[in-house]
């Protein structure tokens, strides 16, 4: 669920954090560059990989004038010598995709992304697609218990997706788990990553010891792991997640430097990769209790029981923890320690 940073574990690596539209190196050929979001979860971290032809981006920011402006700085002082030659999607999350049409335009170089991604940005923004679209969410919300104003609120929320990022090409590069990419003068293996988005894809480069994360990893809040009613994403997201941070921990090394979609870099990627599925185990802990306490209820009374510490009240909120309570109870469900009785939820 997005929320605030809290205050990191990890001992910080560098002593600065880049401005705005100011990117600042970290290693060889590696810039860090940051924009802000309007949103709790205040910023986006983004990569530019400088090789000996061009720079390739990694993640393109939100679709917003801030953001823009931002990336004018960048185009007028780090890339005034050399152009940019590759633009790599991580997924299709708006503050990920959100300018990445918009930077295909402005540099004439595709979009380099996993095509469940791809297909998941343009379900969402496709027009032909609407009432598909509001088919499959009318019911999911309703069958979760909610309805007036509130759902018509979730409805539109859902809805503006295509508001939020620049248009979608019509054509982009595929790239597959296990793929190597070539990104500035580095060779980047592509590590699919599953529960948090369709085909999330992050980037490996075995020889500089560098894990670009995007979201799959982060250092100070746990990533959004959520059922939808799609067909893109996992039927299971907690399954899949737990299954993704596992195969990290046997595919990845621990000394690798983490680079995050959100907060700073950092080391411990092991460390970090149990730490989220404790978090997880302790959520479905405390989703059991919310059953065990309250008897049957629907999928919005489970998310208001497990997310009592905080007000799911405003639309943004509880899209992300009607989101995540129905990942858990399909996680339970699927490991029989719950049943579900038309839309009502209850131990077994």
């Amino acid at each position: 669920m997005t929320q605030q940073l809290r205050k990191s574990a990890y001992a910080p690596l560098y002593d600065f954090i880049p401005a705005a539209g100011r990117p600042r190196l970290i290693a060889d050929g590696l810039l860090w560059n940051r924009l802000p979001l309007p949103f709790d979860l205040n910023h986006v971290n983004m990569w530019l990989i400088e090789g000996a032809n061009g720079f390739s981006i990694v993640d393109a920011g939100f679709n917003n004038e801030l953001s823009t402006q931002s990336w004018d700085e960048v185009f007028s002082n780090v890339f005034a010598k050399k152009s940019v030659e590759k633009i790599f999607i991580t997924h299709f999350h708006p503050d990920h995709l959100g300018l990445g049409g918009w930077l295909a335009v402005r540099t004439s170089m595709p979009l380099q992304m996993t095509a469940p991604e791809y297909g998941m940005a343009q379900w969402l923004t496709d027009e032909n697609k609407a009432h598909e679209l509001e088919t499959l969410y009318r019911a999911y919300y309703i069958e979760a218990g909610i309805n007036g104003e509130t759902l018509e609120s979730l409805m539109n929320r859902r809805f503006g997706y295509k508001k939020i990022v620049s248009p979608i090409p019509s054509t982009y590069v595929e790239v597959k788990p296990g793929d190597v990419v070539r990104l500035g003068d580095r060779d980047w293996k592509i590590i699919d990553g599953y529960g948090h988005s369709p085909q999330h894809a992050s980037l490996y480069s075995e020889a500089d010891k560098i894990f670009i994360a995007g979201d799959m990893i982060l250092p100070d809040i746990s990533p959004n792991i959520s059922l939808f009613p799609d067909s893109f994403q996992s039927r299971n997201p907690v399954a899949a997640y737990l299954e993704t941070l596992n195969r990290l921990r046997d595919t990845v090394p621990d000394d690798v430097l983490v680079l995050p979609s959100h907060g700073a870099p950092f080391r411990g990627l092991h460390q970090r990769a149990g730490e989220l599925i404790v978090h997880h185990e302790r959520r479905l802990e405390k989703l059991r209790d919310v059953l065990k306490s309250g008897g049957p209820m629907t999928a919005i009374d489970a998310a208001r029981g497990l997310f009592s510490h905080r007000s799911i009240d405003r639309a943004h909120d509880m899209f992300f923890a009607l989101g995540e309570t129905l990942a858990h109870l399909v996680y339970d469900f699927n490991e029989g320690r719950i049943k579900k009785d038309g839309s009502m939820y209850s131990l077994t």
